[in-house]
């Protein structure tokens, strides 16, 4: 940036890029083409992705690619039924990998100290970064797809459908594939409810009656201008969806694939 844009953004004239503009109209794709995604261009989008930020360059994650057929229905399945996951070109698996790690170590002379909580947490950070990433590098090109939570419903069959050994677990999916229609974003909650300056602003009873109701409004103005309205607010839909604990078999079956939480 130069001093004239400098002086541009100071006057408040707005700000872009290609990456800005793509995350800006990022949304969840669960409609394909029939169409391949080329083996060149899923290569380029994994390559780009490897260069998140990855905690001690200890780079503990893993990709596993899925076009088979099979495999996409079994992992549908595993997901709840999602059949977008079935129908797109291409499934990626996104892991914490601490396998490979593991044995780099132990032929250096080393030993992972593996059973701890900062492992564990790291290596999920770094799945998470890649897999975004990857997801940003997939639309710049065009490509579209979904990222599918779904995987931490049965961790220990979807480990079995991939090889997965000891020490790696799929955090989460992602589905790949040219878009047969692009939803548009959603909008987020008011920037003023996430953006904190120098210190955290608590949410008392008020503030979180006030962010509320405008987010519930942006969202259902979304809805109609989509046609999607189906009558719960955002804000009665959480209410109702996570007052009880998702997955609660989750960290016994995470301690099984080799993670610790303590």
């Amino acid at each position: 940036m130069d001093a004239g844009e400098a002086d541009d953004v100071a006057a408040g004239t707005a700000l872009t890029s290609p990456v800005i503009e793509t995350l800006k109209r990022r949304s969840s794709v669960r409609a394909f083409l029939d169409k391949e995604v080329p083996e060149a261009m899923l290569d380029a989008v994994l390559a780009a992705a490897r260069q998140a930020p990855t905690s001690s360059n200890l780079q503990v994650y893993s990709f596993v690619v899925v076009r088979d057929p099979a495999t996409k229905r079994r992992l549908a399945e595993l997901a709840g039924g999602q059949d977008h996951v079935a129908r797109a070109p291409v499934f990626v698996a996104i892991c914490a990998d601490i396998h490979r790690l593991d044995a780099v170590m132990a032929e250096a002379g080393g030993s992972l100290a593996r059973d701890h909580l900062e492992l564990s947490v790291v290596s999920i950070v770094d799945a998470a970064l890649v897999g975004m990433a990857a997801s940003l590098a997939g639309d710049s090109l065009g490509l579209g797809g979904c990222m599918i939570g779904g995987m931490r419903n049965d961790p220990e069959a979807v480990a079995q459908v991939l090889g997965l050994p000891d020490g790696v677990f799929v955090v989460f999916g992602m589905t790949l594939g040219w878009p047969a229609e692009r939803p548009p974003a959603k909008p987020r909650l008011p920037d003023d409810a996430v953006i904190h300056r120098e210190r955290y602003g608590a949410v008392d009873a008020a503030a979180a009656a006030d962010i509320a109701g405008r987010y519930d409004a942006l969202l259902e103005a979304h809805k109609r201008a989509t046609e999607r309205e189906d009558g719960v607010a955002w804000s009665r839909r959480m209410a109702a969806g996570f007052s009880e604990p998702k997955r609660p078999e989750l960290l016994s079956a995470l301690k099984t694939l080799g993670f610790r939480f303590d």
